[in-house]
């Protein structure tokens, strides 16, 4: 009798290894078709409204900003010159101060071919007196030393500057 028990679990667990198996192939292979769908279509839609760039880079105007560059832009020939010049000049708003506001404001721009400043705006704020003062300062920028360049020429760059306010 025990010899008829087990030839039975065997081909038992050998049928339970198929059907795990073959459970996962039948669900992993329509994904690598890519013809799964989303369970649900607000997902579908959502994914559908705003395709990723593939580009690095963006036309606007006529003109080629660009994303992704060979070289940045150079602000000085002293690699904190940027950095000094924004502590210099920002000063924090007293009435953010007073309501005790901290965090990054990142400012974003066009840097031209012709080293000026266009589209500035910010791309993530904290609060209203914040961010209009990092503002302030990102437009009296002075005059970058060299362009953003793609295979040795010079062309426009999308720039992000984060702004950091810290109370002490």
């Amino acid at each position: 009798m025990r010899t008829l028990i087990v030839p039975k679990i065997n081909s038992i667990f050998r049928l339970m290894a198929i059907m795990i198996v073959s459970t996962v192939v039948i669900a992993i292979a329509p994904s690598c078709k890519g013809k799964t769908k989303p369970v649900d279509t607000a997902v579908e839609q959502s994914l559908s409204a705003t395709p990723p760039s593939l580009l690095p880079y963006n036309v606007k105007n006529g003109d080629t900003v660009w994303f992704r560059v060979d070289e940045l832009p150079v602000f000085s020939a002293d690699s904190l010159a940027l950095a000094d010049f924004l502590s210099k000049n920002l000063t924090y708003p007293e009435a953010a101060r007073k309501r005790k506001v901290q965090g990054r404001v990142v400012v974003g721009f066009v840097l031209t071919k012709e080293c000026k400043l266009t589209d500035v705006k910010i791309v993530t704020g904290i609060d209203p007196d914040c961010d209009n003062e990092a503002l302030r300062v990102v437009n009296s920028l002075p005059q970058f030393q060299r362009p953003a360049q793609v295979d040795g020429r010079p062309v426009s760059y999308h720039f992000t500057l984060p702004v950091h306010y810290t109370l002490q």
